[in-house]
């Protein structure tokens, strides 16, 4: 892994991403990432890079849990991704 590093994971569950990678990504204090598991990785991904049918993907997988039609989730997805906008324009 040549742009890996090893991070610790506190008590609290909480790990720091590295600078370096956190510069790479732009990443800031208010970020917001997606994460996921994918065999033996855990994959995050910048919650403004997901497309409004991956936010439906993941949303889905909740949904289906909980009984909730596919109608409000895109809607709820759609109110969602507009807040997230809002929030990050207010900071900039």
């Amino acid at each position: 892994m040549p742009d890996g590093e090893i991070i610790k994971v506190t008590s609290k569950g909480q790990i720091t991403i590295p600078a370096k990678i956190r510069r790479a990504l732009s990443l800031d204090r208010d970020s917001y990432l997606y994460v996921t598991r994918a065999e033996g990785l855990l994959v995050m991904r910048k919650v403004d890079d997901l497309s409004l049918d991956e936010i439906s993907a993941v949303l889905g997988v909740v949904a289906g849990e909980r009984g909730v039609t596919g109608e409000l989730l895109v809607e709820e997805a759609e109110r969602a991704r507009v807040r997230l906008m809002e929030d990050r324009d207010a900071g900039a």
